[in-house]
């Protein structure tokens, strides 16, 4: 069976797995965190106290497993796994996969985890709606790691934002604080460019620092793009936002 609190209510969650764990455990923790996922984009943290854990009943709760993580790992802001098996140690592993902070903490420091789930200053969002945008120009400013939920949730408000008979023009302000995709987002990234989503779109500002990502969007392909990209200096927003207009 899993144990599960709430720390901070509809915020940081904790899950205690005892003895081995049966298919059904999962759907039941889902059928807690789902809904405020659904609300809030996301848990602020998670605490897995694995001190308990001896394993699963049967293949199919391994599966169920398997698939609660890949479903749910990259909707929390950070993660602290507590316990002392050895295996554990290899769990910030992920962090390049899914870009969720993760740490471990011995079975002894449980407070410990707590507190920083607790009391560690809040993830900011990654991709966030600039206040300028408006009907059919629509500017979002990107920042960390940019995970698979990311474009998700970005595919979503586009396409609320679409225009019945018209098409969307797209700021993009890279953050200085932007740290690259996780490999799904990659793959997401790359498949959005060359979808028919790329038909959606009207006109694409980039405004990017020096960097690796200011330096592929300058030297993209044009002719790939069925239309108009321009990169520009972050003291160019202004810039940036008239030929957007334009």
């Amino acid at each position: 069976m899993i144990k599960t609190e709430w720390l901070r209510q509809d915020a940081v969650f904790a899950v205690h797995p005892e003895g081995a764990l049966e298919e059904a455990d999962f759907q039941a923790v889902a059928d807690i965190v789902d809904p405020v996922i659904a609300a809030a984009g996301r848990l602020e943290g998670l605490m897995i106290d694995a001190s308990g854990f001896a394993g699963w009943d049967d293949t199919q709760a391994l599966v169920a497993h398997l698939r609660f993580v890949n479903a749910h790992v990259d909707r929390v802001a950070r993660i602290a796994v507590v316990g002392d098996q050895w295996w554990l140690r290899a769990a910030p592993a992920m962090e390049p996969l899914h870009g969720t902070p993760i740490r471990v903490f011995a079975a002894a420091e449980k407070e410990a985890a707590k507190a920083w789930l607790l009391e560690s200053p809040p993830v900011p969002a990654t991709v966030t709606i600039l206040p300028e945008s408006e009907g059919a120009i629509f500017g979002v400013r990107v920042t960390g790691r940019l995970r698979d939920a990311d474009y998700k949730a970005l595919q979503e408000e586009l396409t609320a934002r679409l225009p019945e008979d018209g098409k969307l023009r797209l700021m993009a302000v890279i953050d200085d604080e932007f740290r690259g995709w996780t490999p799904k987002a990659c793959l997401d990234d790359i498949a959005m460019a060359f979808s028919p989503w790329s038909r959606r779109f009207e006109k694409l500002a980039v405004v990017a620092g020096p960097g690796l990502v200011r330096w592929c969007a300058a030297h993209f392909p044009s002719a790939l793009l069925p239309y108009p990209m321009q990169v520009f200096e972050p003291a160019e927003l202004d810039a940036a936002w008239a030929w957007l207009r334009d």
